[in-house]
């Protein structure tokens, strides 16, 4: 038939799909970094795969070799939103490997032990918002570390997550500390303009019945992307100003258009944006960006020294552990 690919054209492209697959799944697998189809197609961009132009392209192939079975689903990060909960698990029928587990999860649990808040004897609390899950995966080995809230915004994040923040910033207010807000986001309009938002967004949510709290002590720090990081990292501009309902600011039959933070971007930067997934392209950077962000308000020792203090808290709750298995095994009440 006229058009259709032979055998060996179709080996062939499957042959460089594994490859291409295999890259994937070594990158992941040596960073640890699961990207989102966009966040992956930077990190392809850059090694010089795919050019800017094939984004969309390599997104489609992305699900395709995924649907295929040639790609490791999990290499892609997952979209929690719509996650499944509640399924069932079963176990392996091997009471003693069982039980081992469950002594094992114990001391685990056991040696994560802390009554102390890594906040004690610091004076601002902090958290950081973003709006790619892209840049979840970045920073979340450095927010662990330093126990900062992330929080993936999405826009206008939903109320039970703004209402949940304001609860965190609420017990912190009470204890006497600063409290501040990291928002790292894209170099766009919206991006730009994004404090003003965030703290209106966070404004309709203070009176809500088990929060009552009201957010004007918030500071929020626009974190990135800024011109200086994006000429730095060398990230890539994308010229136009496509918004997620595929509609292009920079058009005048655009609603937004003549408002005044898009008048101002374009006045300043031009018909062009800079999304924050580029970040994938160098994840070192990304993390030193965001402890550095960090350190601001959290030493770089505090992790360390906080891991000093609990354990000694750590260390009584493994005796008493062990006590009280004694005791259940020696029949004692």
């Amino acid at each position: 038939m006229p058009g259709r690919k032979s055998a060996a054209c179709e080996a062939a492209e499957r042959d460089a799909d594994l490859k291409f697959c295999e890259w994937i799944e070594a990158r992941w697998q040596t960073t640890g970094l699961a990207f989102g189809t966009r966040g992956w197609a930077y990190v392809c961009e850059n090694e010089g795969f795919i050019a800017k132009g094939e984004f969309a392209a390599f997104e489609a192939w992305l699900g395709r070799v995924r649907k295929e079975g040639l790609l490791n689903p999990d290499a892609v990060a997952d979209d929690d939103a719509r996650r499944a909960e509640h399924g069932e698990f079963v176990d392996e029928d091997d009471p003693e490997d069982y039980a081992a587990e469950a002594l094992d999860r114990a001391n685990a649990w056991l040696s994560i032990y802390s009554p102390v808040s890594i906040w004690e004897g610091l004076s601002t609390y902090v958290e950081v918002l973003v709006e790619k899950v892209d840049l979840k995966v970045l920073f979340g080995r450095v927010c662990s570390r330093y126990r900062v809230p992330l929080t993936n915004g999405k826009g206008s994040s939903d109320i039970n997550s703004r209402r949940r923040m304001l609860q965190r910033y609420r017990a912190h207010a009470e204890a006497g500390r600063n409290l501040v807000l990291l928002y790292f986001g894209d170099h766009d309009p919206a991006g730009l303009d994004i404090a003003r938002v965030i703290k209106s967004n966070l404004l309709e949510c203070a009176n809500i019945r088990d929060v009552n709290f009201d957010p004007s002590p918030i500071m929020v720090v626009r974190l990135g992307l800024t011109v200086d990081q994006i000429g730095a990292l060398d990230l890539p501009w994308i010229n136009n100003l496509q918004t997620g309902s595929k509609r292009n600011l920079s058009d005048p039959r655009h609603p937004d258009h003549r408002k005044p933070y898009v008048q101002n971007y374009i006045a300043t930067h031009g018909s062009r944006k800079v999304e924050a997934n580029a970040l994938a392209r160098n994840p070192a950077a990304a993390q030193e960006l965001i402890e550095r962000a960090i350190n601001q308000y959290i030493p770089r020792y505090w992790p360390a020294f906080h891991a000093d203090r609990l354990a000694r808290h750590r260390e009584a709750a493994h005796e008493a552990f062990a006590a009280l298995i004694a005791r259940t095994v020696g029949g004692a009440p």
